[in-house]
This record gives C-alpha cells, sequence and structure tokens, in this order.
C-alpha cells in the first residue's frame, strides 16, 4: 500500500511540474514600462460616519 502511495505522489508530481512547464510563455513577454498609479489613487471618497459613542466605565 506504501508504495502504491508513494508511486501515485511521484506521478501527480510530474504531472504538476510538466503543467506548470507547458503553462509557461515563451519568448519574451511584455512588461509595462509605465508605473501604475499610487494604490487607491482611483477609489471615490466615503462620508465618515460619526465615530460611535463609548461609554465611560
Amino acid at each position: 500500500m506504501n508504495v502504491l502511495l508513494a508511486v501515485a505522489g511521484g506521478v501527480a508530481t510530474l504531472l504538476v511540474i510538466a503543467g506548470m512547464i507547458l503553462i509557461t510563455p515563451r519568448g519574451e513577454v511584455e512588461l509595462e514600462q509605465e508605473t501604475p498609479d499610487a494604490q487607491g489613487a482611483e477609489l471615490s471618497r466615503a462620508n465618515v460616519a460619526d465615530a460611535p459613542k463609548r461609554a465611560s466605565a
């Protein structure tokens, strides 16, 4: 049983490695030359609600 499990694990590992090789793009991949804007710069501002009142101890 242990040998069968080891063989199945080896086959699964080989299939994953082969799949990763096959989905890797070949040749040059164009990357963006311009840096993107700051994170969240295009988000709209939301109204800030009043902070809840806290009970004093």
